[in-house]
């Protein structure tokens, strides 16, 4: 048998919905069909199959902290990553992966102190019309030359301060943001795969902020302090990467819900880590985009 080696590793660089994301950690691609129909048993041993409605889904994660907010906000259209082929020139050695019309519909944020902050994101592909399946919603071009390199706006690696309301917490060690849109897909009639990918409102927003503050205030922890606290902008400083100037991060009316306490003889300190939610404001509504936005990096 002669050496076959088909292999392809190393994805590189993101652009989707208009938007470069440099720092690429991983990228999950999901493929295939959602119904899956098996008749009951009626005297054959084995059950009769049919398969509809194709999709195409997947998970990307980079640590392009800056894109957060126009990930959200990007104009529908394209995502495109590159894989390298193994054993092959550098100079037509990449694939190219083209994937049409990805829904963005969930995305996190985390902070970890002593590493780079990372942008997770999820999509649902749409199709354009109802001939189009899975070889029009992902196509793959062989023997591309290396991709354009995308700077990372890197950072996060160390909160530098964080403040709710007048409240200022200390020695912070991890940060974690998550927004969910109502994903609303539907394919029916002659449609070969989804038609129709929504996401609708209200967003469900969570997330948490680690810290070892023990500060101590009218017998109470700091964390007991924050949770009894209202709602208010929670306003961090993070470092960034390369020397470049820090990102102050603002989250509106962060309500902090509840918190737990770990405390270990092998740890170093104590630490703490408090849940929180978004509390809207009916006079002064709270929005991806706007006067109001929910989160803004500067």
């Amino acid at each position: 048998m002669s050496t076959v080696n088909n292999r392809v590793k190393r994805p590189q660089t993101v652009v989707i919905n208009g938007v470069d994301n440099g720092g690429l950690m991983s990228a999950k691609i999901t493929s295939g069909f959602d119904q899956i129909l098996k008749t009951p048993f009626d005297g054959l041993q084995v059950s009769i199959r049919d398969k509809y409605t194709q999709f195409c889904r997947g998970d990307v994660t980079t640590q392009d902290f800056a894109t957060f907010y126009t990930l959200l906000t990007g104009t529908l259209g394209t995502y495109v990553c590159y894989e390298r082929k193994s054993g092959t020139a550098e100079a037509t050695g990449w694939l190219k992966h083209t994937i049409k019309n990805p829904v963005i519909h969930k995305i996190s944020f985390s902070i970890s102190k002593d590493g780079y902050s990372t942008v997770s994101f999820s999509f649902e592909c749409k199709a354009a019309s109802e001939t189009e399946g899975l070889s029009a919603l992902w196509t793959v071009t062989d023997s591309q030359s290396a991709p354009t390199y995308i700077a990372a706006e890197r950072g996060g690696f160390r909160i530098i301060s964080a403040v709710h309301g007048s409240t200022d917490i200390y020695h912070n060690t991890g940060f974690e943001f998550s927004l969910a849109g109502i994903l609303t897909k539907e394919s029916n009639d002659e449609d070969i795969a989804y038609t129709c990918v929504e996401v609708d409102t209200p967003y469900d927003i969570s997330g948490s902020l680690s810290f070892q503050d023990g500060t101590i205030s009218n017998s109470l922890l700091k964390a007991q302090t924050l949770i009894l606290a209202a709602a208010a902008n929670l306003v961090l400083t993070v470092a960034s990467s390369a020397g470049a100037a820090n990102k102050v991060i603002t989250i509106a009316n962060v309500d902090f819900d509840n918190f737990s306490s770990d405390s270990s003889s092998e740890a170093t300190f104590t630490g703490y880590s408090v849940s929180f939610g978004i509390a809207n404001n009916a006079t002064t509504q709270l929005t991806l985009s706007g006067a109001n936005k929910i989160i803004t990096f500067a």
